[in-house]
């Protein structure tokens, strides 16, 4: 006998755990955006959408692994205060606790990457 799946309880998975992108990026030309979807006791997910010339701020966090999926765009990733890498939509950028992280949009579209920081939250920052 076959089971009828329950609408409602598809309905409330979707809600909880299947998220659009586009619902949730926003931009804003004065300032870079991190829309956060969902947060837990141990990570956190956001889109980062910075418009041409916007930066995230270099920065470190000494309680998690801060991983980024660049998904449209093109910048300067910084891994230090000395370096720093291109990136581009369909590259993965990892700083684990303590390692300074940064980007830069440096094309002339707009740039964004889908940000989960993983660890013991809530997460601290040491800005550079």
């Amino acid at each position: 006998m076959e089971e009828k799946v329950n609408l409602t309880s598809i309905d409330s998975i979707i809600a909880e755990r299947v998220f659009e992108i586009d619902k949730i990026a926003k931009f804003d030309i004065n300032k870079p955006q991190k829309n956060y979807f969902y947060e837990t006791d141990k990570t956190v997910g956001a889109i980062w959408c910075l418009e041409p010339g916007q930066s995230v701020y270099t920065h470190s966090h000494s309680n998690v692994d801060d991983i980024w999926v660049c998904i449209e765009g093109e910048g300067t990733y910084f891994p230090d205060l000395e370096h720093e890498i291109p990136i581009r939509k369909g590259m993965v950028i990892l700083a684990k606790p303590n390692q300074i992280h940064g980007m830069l949009n440096t094309g002339n579209e707009r740039f964004m990457f889908v940000g989960f920081a993983a660890g013991s939250l809530p997460m601290d920052i040491t800005r550079y």
